[in-house]
């Protein structure tokens, strides 16, 4: 993060501003204060995870994942009480992604459910979206599969083994 000397004097008054506001992240706000003031690079690059971008490619594939977990939803909803019965329940629910390694993925859920309402069906359980394993790959798996079904909003439980097993 490249910064000039009136940005640096900026950003350690803001973090001086927010020791002040928040005790209970005091030291927190305090660390960053000095490492900003003092130009400490390699401890700079910390403050740059905070500061993530998803581009739009990316924003649209997280919710078309989210939107096939909600057609998955539906369709079995819409199955018979036999058809509901092969198909494993726990499954249909979204899980989102590993905060380790999917961090911004993570938050962007997050976003979407709590500041802008969407899949207020979706079950936010106590890990809130972090899935706690990297969950990128088998979505897109399960998306490829998805989108191969001629009719995505009414899945039979064969469709619905077939995206779970992507």
């Amino acid at each position: 993060m490249d910064m000039t000397n009136a940005q640096r004097l900026i950003l350690s008054n803001q973090y001086y501003l927010m020791s002040q506001m928040d005790p209970t992240n005091a030291e927190k706000y305090k660390r960053q204060q000095l490492i900003v003031e003092r130009g400490y690079e390699l401890q700079i690059r910390e403050l740059d995870k905070d500061f993530g971008c998803i581009t739009e490619t990316e924003c649209r594939e997280i919710i078309d994942f989210m939107e096939m977990y909600h057609a998955m939803q539906e369709s079995y909803n819409m199955l018979s009480e036999e058809c509901q019965a092969k198909v494993d329940a726990r499954r249909l629910q979204f899980l989102g992604f590993d905060i380790a390694t999917e961090a911004q993925q993570v938050n962007y859920v997050r976003f979407l459910t709590s500041s802008e309402g969407l899949y207020p069906q979706f079950d936010k359980a106590d890990h809130h979206f972090n899935s706690q394993m990297p969950m990128l790959d088998k979505y897109r798996r399960m998306l490829t599969t998805w989108r191969n079904c001629p009719r995505q909003y009414h899945l039979c439980s064969t469709e619905l083994a077939q995206i779970f097993n992507a």
